[in-house]
């Protein structure tokens, strides 16, 4: 699958869970217009259309199992440089690519080549894993030490697939913009001990906004505003399919649940995955935002990706981001 299925174990798939740009995104982009999404329009509804797919159509499958899973190489980030790599234990058919260091100085590069240093400031650390090719493709993480810094983790393998690869790190960076510590006040025993659906809700009560599994939302947070406006009324009913996940060993049936649900209210989603989580949805809404035109309809589909152009800083972000996706095409 293009998309893991599991944010802290599917609280947030923080996943599914770019590119050659030289010299660690120092290269020169020059600005778009009024007509940036045109200029491009072919290559970025091949980046769009990397992304789509029925994730949890899962219409046969009896039993789904996880691929392996290696970590590499983890590094310390200053700005724009990844250092310090520390190389991590792994089986002997992988250690080429874990020595391949130009190869992870260019997953790195690309994630700098869309994402301006300083939209950035949360990321501290760089991880580079491999679970194969097109399964997980990048994913984010808070880290141990200080809960306000994130991590970002790419897996190698999947380089050659430069658009799907994209579509993954926008989402992926649509995470660390929603919740990172100016956003949500990062929760310690949640952190913890994510997949406790009791502590979630014993969270999420003594919380005044919405509780959005890492911590409390900031009130003028953009998930604060997009949980208000677009998963109020039908939270409940979620959380019900939601609820089939915890404390099982199968989780085709909870995957199912996810599609039904997605098939009910597919008007109000961009894709099946955007139903994981509303942390999935902002995050699956924002990388839709950027890649297409501004929406001209009314479906809650399109209130989604026109919630974005509420906001002048996150339209001068989209308009950063396809500068730099557009000079990697």
């Amino acid at each position: 699958m293009s998309k893991n299925i599991s944010f802290m174990g599917v609280l947030f798939s923080l996943v599914l869970f770019l590119f050659i740009g030289l010299y660690f995104g120092q290269k020169s982009i020059l600005p778009l217009g009024p007509d940036a999404y045109a200029s491009c329009s072919v290559s970025m509804d091949q980046v769009l259309d990397s992304g789509k797919g029925d994730v949890y159509n899962f219409t046969g499958v009896t039993n789904f199992e996880e691929p392996a899973f290696y970590y590499l190489a983890s590094y310390d980030v200053e700005e724009n440089t990844i250092t310090d790599p520390i190389l991590k234990t792994v089986p002997k058919d992988l250690q080429d690519e874990q020595h391949d260091t130009v190869l992870q100085q260019e997953s790195w590069s690309i994630f700098t080549t869309l994402i301006p240093v300083q939209n950035r400031q949360m990321v501290s650390q760089f991880n580079v894993f491999t679970d194969g090719y097109s399964n997980t493709l990048a994913a984010v993480d808070q880290t141990e030490n200080d809960l306000s810094q994130w991590m970002l983790e790419v897996d190698v393998a999947d380089l050659e697939d430069k658009d799907a690869l994209i579509y993954t790190m926008v989402h992926e960076y649509a995470h660390l913009l929603t919740l990172n510590s100016s956003q949500v006040t990062p929760d310690a025993d949640t952190y913890k001990d994510p997949l406790n659906p009791e502590l979630q809700k014993e969270k999420a009560a003594a919380c005044s906004t919405y509780f959005v599994g890492t911590g409390c939302t900031h009130p003028d947070s953009y998930m604060n505003a997009f949980y208000n406006r677009f998963w109020a009324d039908i939270s409940d009913e979620w959380q019900q399919v939601d609820a089939l996940q915890y404390g099982a060993e199968d989780l085709v049936p909870y995957y199912n649940g996810l599609y039904a649900f997605y098939l009910k209210h597919k008007d109000r989603f961009v894709d099946d995955y955007a139903v994981t989580h509303p942390a999935e949805d902002i995050a699956e809404s924002f990388t839709y935002f950027v890649f297409n035109p501004k929406p001209v309809g009314n479906s809650i589909r399109d209130q989604k990706l026109a919630f974005f152009y509420e906001y002048p800083e996150l339209v001068q972000l989209r308009e950063d981001i396809l500068s730099g996706a557009c000079s990697m095409k």
